[in-house]
């Protein structure tokens, strides 16, 4: 008898024990995951803070493409998957202090070909124009003359005393006087052992294109692929204080999230894509730089995975960055239609981000090693016999498609081929010429 009371005494604490765990564990799961939960229309949304990236504004805007031309005239496009060559060029670059800059050409397209081609250089490349602002502070260094826009750094190997930079939109050439530049540190960092792929300079409709006149042999990728779950943002950015009220709403194919102030957030259940408009956020002025800045300080803000994101290029007229996930040296195009992220600033106070909930995460071995992809010369003759004529061709690049592995869960392929710039839109040269 004394047992039982006993028992009896101590089983009102225990099941109230158990009940306050089922209860915890239960409230966990309806946090996760606010889409398949079963909260009122209005919830509380709790503050994260993730200081986890190591991705500087330096690395996320280093240029994306290195061309090397030898004393020979020789010229290629250099990649390394065991070294960030950018990132070794800028160590070297970040002493640099200019005293002088003068033009040399404009509007001349024979001049800016032949600068193109000059021999014992290295060309930094960007898809669209920068500012002489921005590079000092991507590249630590210097170079204080007066600001002008410019897509391509030129380093000349036999002259440490000058550096050319060059603006394929008004094809100007300007002549930079340096001080200490060691010349002899940059071509140790060219010395190493790279992927190099003959390539030449050509004018098409006006601008410069890199024109590879062989077949390239490039490696093929897999990764295992992480989705970022949307309570992960949700809880990041759908805050404005500690006690925020978000109103969720579930639609058949996507989440709405929305504080009736200053956040809203539509999550694509379709392809893993969000929109995230935030209309509080206070653009200090409209220079590039500030503007570059402020993108990549959101990006951190909204816990972007940066690791593999490159700055691919920036729409002036629509006020839009837009950035890229690199392998190989290459861009992946096919992770979205816009990329991996792209920030479109709407006015003074406020911009929209359009970004995709899946990342690279472990690279696994890929079906085939490598792929071939057809010459540049091959490449046009069939756009043109598809009715595609070169008038209408603003730009041609290598890069990657992302597919996902019909055979293996939450894998992701990388396959090389071209992709062809219409009507300010990417698209892979299969679907060009449909």
């Amino acid at each position: 008898m004394i047992f039982g009371m006993k028992l009896r005494q101590l089983w009102l604490p225990v099941s109230l024990g158990i009940a306050m765990v089922i209860s915890l564990g239960l409230s966990v799961m309806l946090w996760t995951n606010p889409a398949h939960s079963t909260l009122s229309s209005r919830t509380k949304v709790t503050k994260t803070n993730d200081n986890s990236n190591n991705t500087t504004f330096q690395d996320i805007y280093l240029p994306s493409q290195i061309v090397s031309t030898d004393s020979k005239g020789q010229q290629e496009v250099l990649t390394n998957d065991k070294i960030n060559i950018a990132s070794q060029l800028r160590d070297k670059m970040s002493r640099f202090t200019a005293t002088d800059v003068q033009t040399v050409s404009e509007r001349s397209s024979k001049a800016y070909l032949k600068q193109l081609k000059r021999k014992s250089t290295v060309l930094l490349n960007y898809e669209t124009p920068m500012t002489v602002n921005f590079f000092r502070k991507v590249f630590d260094n210097q170079l204080k003359v007066p600001n002008q826009k410019f897509n391509r750094v030129q380093l000349l190997l036999n002259d440490p005393k000058h550096l050319y930079l060059l603006n394929d939109q008004t094809l100007r050439v300007a002549r930079v006087k340096l001080k200490n530049n060691e010349a002899g540190k940059l071509k140790k960092v060219l010395s190493d052992q790279m992927v190099k792929h003959p390539v030449s300079f050509m004018m098409l409709n006006g601008k410069p294109l890199l024109y590879y006149p062989d077949a390239l042999k490039l490696k093929t990728y897999s990764y295992q692929l992480t989705e970022q779950t949307q309570s992960y943002y949700a809880n990041r950015i759908m805050t404005t204080n500690a006690n925020s009220s978000v109103q969720i709403k579930h639609h058949k194919n996507s989440t709405v999230y929305d504080d009736h102030g200053f956040r809203h957030m539509v999550v694509s259940d379709k392809d893993d894509t969000v929109v995230f408009t935030n209309y509080n956020s206070q653009v200090k002025s409209n220079s590039f730089l500030t503007t570059m800045n402020h993108v990549y300080q959101q990006m951190v803000m909204v816990g972007m995975p940066l690791d593999n994101m490159r700055f691919f290029a920036y729409d002036s007229g629509a006020h839009t960055v837009s950035f890229r996930t690199y392998v190989g040296g290459l861009p992946v195009f096919d992770q979205s239609n816009f990329g991996a992220v792209q920030v479109q600033i709407l006015d003074q106070t406020s911009y929209q981000m359009n970004f995709s909930l899946d990342s690279l995460q472990v690279p696994i071995p890929p079906a085939q090693d490598s792929a071939t992809v057809e010459s540049m010369g091959t490449l046009l003759k069939r756009l043109e016999a598809a009715g595609v004529h070169k008038r209408k061709i603003q730009d041609i690049q290598l890069g990657y498609t992302w597919t996902r592995d019909t055979g293996l869960d939450k894998v992701v392929n990388l396959t090389p081929t071209w992709y062809i710039k219409i009507g300010g839109k990417w698209q892979t040269y299969e679907e060009a010429i449909q």
